[in-house]
């Protein structure tokens, strides 16, 4: 289920006033973060290792010979279908089968202790494939990836429940594979500047792929989304340079429709993926820690003791009022008026603060590989 959008009610029945997240709002504070860098220092240096290395070249990955091919990644001594794009290295839907049967807490914290000590040596080649994949290839080519795809892991180990019906949990086969219990289906997913067809791990499409044209739950898992990334950048990116360099290129300037009552749609699925990872991991992480939000002051009277044979005086002091909040994921992103025009005093105040919250959130999630669901 794809969200948008948070609509944030606060109010001691949680209808006394509303404030709108658009997940364009939430996607640009995110580049924010990004463009800043500050990821753990043992996995910048890896990150170096990786973009220092020449393609066909080879560097250590906890224990492994990690070999490069353009922008993907092969383990050395593991064998592999060639797919759409050779024998560069394997696609998602075989890294997701070869770590299938490693229950995922297990997978995700074994995932964590080699981004965090990348010397330590691990024995199972397609997990260091894995790793290699999703935090050194794809934040090489996305740095945004590095948060968004710890926060996956976050939500596999928390347990955390999505769809419909709040009764699905993501497992590592959702993430890198599209649909793969769902024997056949077929879908299309239009943009206002791209289209895909979505075609499942068991259905070869025309030019032989299998499961990555759409991808899985992982923003960079589906075909051709470097070019969406380099669209959202709104610039041409030299992959040559060092990360530092790369991260200041990952910022975002979204703009969702001014007109009220418009349906906002992203114009490629990484920026849709990406934010719905993002709303989802929020969402987690209030729960876990609910933010408080001042929405207004209240006056109280105090009476002060009288000194050296004064009488005593009063002091009108302002307080502080802060109020519950329920947050609502919303499917859609829509512009409505009723929102922004909340029944309470200093609307605006409680915007900025619910803007702070989440920048913190995120920036506490670039800065350490730890769960924080946990």
């Amino acid at each position: 289920m794809a969200i948008k959008s948070l609509l944030v009610s606060f109010g001691d029945d949680g209808g006394s006033g509303k404030v709108f997240l658009g997940g364009t709002v939430a996607l640009n504070l995110l580049g924010v973060v990004s463009k800043g860098g500050g990821i753990p220092r043992a996995w910048k240096g890896k990150m170096g290792d990786f973009l220092s290395c020449n393609s066909g070249g080879s560097f250590q990955l906890a224990g492994q010979s990690v070999i490069r091919e353009g922008f993907y990644v092969k383990v050395s001594g593991i064998t592999f279908t060639p797919t759409e794009h050779g024998s560069k290295g394997p696609a998602y839907w075989e890294l997701a089968d070869n770590v299938s049967r490693i229950p995922k807490t297990e997978l995700a914290a074994t995932m964590r202790r080699i981004i965090a000590e990348p010397g330590t040596r691990h024995d199972n080649r397609w997990v260091v494939n894995l790793v290699a994949a999703m935090f050194l290839s794809e934040v090489a080519r996305n740095p945004r990836s590095f948060m968004i795809n710890l926060m996956l892991l976050d939500l596999i180990e928390g347990g955390v429940k999505y769809g419909s019906q709040q009764g699905k949990e993501l497992d590592f086969t959702k993430l890198l594979v599209f649909d793969a219990e769902k024997k056949n289906k077929r879908s299309t997913y239009n943009y206002s500047s791209d289209s895909a067809t979505v075609i499942s791990s068991v259905t070869v499409g025309q030019n032989g792929e299998k499961g990555t044209v759409r991808g899985g739950k992982l923003p960079m898992s589906h075909l051709n989304a470097m070019r969406h990334y380099e669209t959202s950048s709104g610039s041409d990116i030299d992959y040559n340079q060092k990360f530092d360099k790369l991260t200041k290129l990952s910022g975002l300037n979204l703009h969702a429709p001014d007109a009220p009552n418009t349906t906002y749609h992203f114009p490629n699925p990484l920026l849709e993926k990406e934010c719905t990872v993002l709303l989802r991991w929020l969402i987690a992480r209030f729960a876990k820690s609910p933010p408080q939000f001042q929405v207004g002051k209240t006056s109280q009277t105090e009476t002060l003791p009288g000194v050296w044979g004064k009488p005593p005086s009063t002091r009108v002091r302002e307080v502080p009022v802060h109020a519950s909040v329920a947050i609502t994921a919303l499917r859609e992103q829509r512009m409505d008026p009723a929102w922004t025009a909340a029944a309470v005093t200093d609307t605006q105040g409680v915007a900025g603060s619910l803007i702070k919250a989440v920048l913190k959130e995120i920036q506490s999630r670039q800065q350490t590989q730890e769960n924080l669901l946990a």
